[in-house]
């Protein structure tokens, strides 16, 4: 599913970094599994796939830490990472899709 997601985002948006994609594209196949408690996602949730990884993209849940520096200092070298709250915004990116992803969510026992 991740390679068909990455495949339909790059159609989408040519311009984006490949890498961030490919990623966006990883983190949305797996954000989704992790909701419906499936180990493969039918057809059906691919558009649903490549919409939440162009949101990632766009709320920057997709960058890597270079990507997101905080504040870099030149003596003595010192580089902050801005990471937090990521994890919140992915839970609230997964809410923009529950009624598509809910069709498809699996009791876990």
């Amino acid at each position: 599913m991740q390679e068909k997601i990455l495949a339909k985002l790059m159609k989408l948006r040519a311009e984006e970094d490949l890498a961030a994609m490919d990623f966006a594209a990883g983190r949305s196949e797996e954000m989704m599994k992790a909701y419906c408690n499936m180990d493969e996602l039918p057809e059906e949730l691919l558009g649903t796939g490549v919409a939440l990884a162009g949101m990632l993209l766009d709320s920057g849940a997709a960058a890597t830490p270079s990507q997101k520096a905080k504040s870099i200092k030149e003596g003595d070298v010192s580089i902050t990472f801005q990471e937090e709250g990521h994890g919140a915004d992915q839970g609230k990116l997964l809410e923009c899709f529950k009624v598509e992803l809910d069709r498809w969510r699996r009791m876990d026992w």
